[in-house]
């Protein structure tokens, strides 16, 4: 059997209509005849028709598309099961709430080979509900997994910035050298740690706006539940990575800096948004005190679990509750 050059790996989990929607759009890439590629879906353990939705898509697309399963539960796991059973040369990850553009794949491969790269991300849009647009401050959209939506040029990414894991091409080269996803970061924030890695790998990644996919965006995820709850994971998983990463001396002035910045700036900023009935405003600040929150309460439990353990936030904030939490909103997942 002839390897395909480029294996695009979708982790999933109970969401077998999304699935149907994002396979469809992947197994109509362009390729302009420069490259050959496959589709490997990982079920991660759903109890829906994924396999069924899986099995049906891979009988009448124009190229392979094939089923992996992967029990153990979380994305971690279900990325690496994807890396270890693709084989193509190249692995690309799109997520299952995604829409790829045709030329996506085209324009990712493009840039890596121009480039002279072993790594190439492009830009995720949002598909809001019934094409509605609300207004949403910029933190938001990023929250929502809008990923350089105004940059119109290519470049190379830095450190401020990490490529979003569902529009990300890699060489599997690049395993070997940085490894791959983290398994103990079971919460989230595996993607941007590996980035972290690559980093200090010296492994560059490019950034173009031409491989465009679209992040669907069901109607739960614009309420201010799911705005907090998101927050508070991101906030969570940060102090996760400086636990892991950094010093006490660092420790200690990252948590007293942000501890100063919550007080001293967001407090007073929401305050007056408030007065100033500005909403747009006070949601962005909101997310910026309930990210703070999340740090907090997980730099606690990281320096002392014994006395601030927070076992039902934990369990809150696993990214499958997303469902059970908002399922009466119609939650995907």
């Amino acid at each position: 059997m002839t390897c395909p050059d480029v294996t695009v790996v979708v982790c999933t989990y109970n969401r077998a209509e999304l699935l149907r929607r994002a396979l469809g759009s992947l197994a109509v890439l362009e390729t302009a005849g420069k490259f050959t590629y496959e589709v490997l879906v990982v079920n991660n353990g759903s109890s829906d028709s994924t396999n069924a939705v899986t099995d049906e898509v891979a009988r009448y697309a124009p190229v392979a598309v094939r089923r992996v399963d992967e029990p153990r539960s979380g994305i971690a796991f279900s990325r690496n099961c994807g890396i270890a059973a693709a084989r193509g040369e190249w692995i690309a990850f799109f997520d299952d709430d995604q829409l790829a553009d045709p030329r996506w794949l085209l324009e990712l491969l493009t840039l890596a080979r121009e480039k002279g790269a072993r790594s190439a991300a492009g830009a995720r849009t949002l598909l809001l509900p019934d094409g509605k647009q609300p207004p949403l401050p910029p933190l938001c959209r990023l929250l929502l997994g809008e990923d350089c939506g105004g940059e119109v040029s290519q470049h190379r990414y830095g450190s401020k910035a990490a490529p979003n894991t569902g529009n990300f091409l890699i060489h599997r080269t690049v395993f070997d050298e940085a490894g791959t996803f983290d398994e103990a970061l079971a919460m989230s924030g595996e993607d941007s740690y590996l980035y972290y890695k690559m980093q200090q790998a010296g492994i560059n990644v490019w950034y173009t706006p031409a491989a465009l996919v679209q992040h669907v965006i069901p109607a739960h995820r614009l309420q201010d539940d799911y705005f907090r709850w998101t927050c508070l994971r991101h906030g969570w998983i940060m102090a996760r990575v400086y636990w892991r990463e950094f010093g006490l001396l660092v420790r200690l002035l990252v948590f007293t800096a942000r501890l100063g910045q919550a007080v001293a700036v967001f407090a007073p900023r929401l305050l007056w948004a408030r007065v100033r009935r500005n909403e747009e405003q006070a949601l962005a600040t909101r997310c910026r005190l309930w990210r703070a929150e999340g740090y907090f309460r997980g730099t606690l439990r990281y320096a002392a679990p014994r006395w601030f353990a927070q076992e039902a936030l934990v369990a809150q904030l696993a990214f499958r509750n997303e469902q059970q939490q908002f399922a009466s909103q119609g939650a995907a997942r």
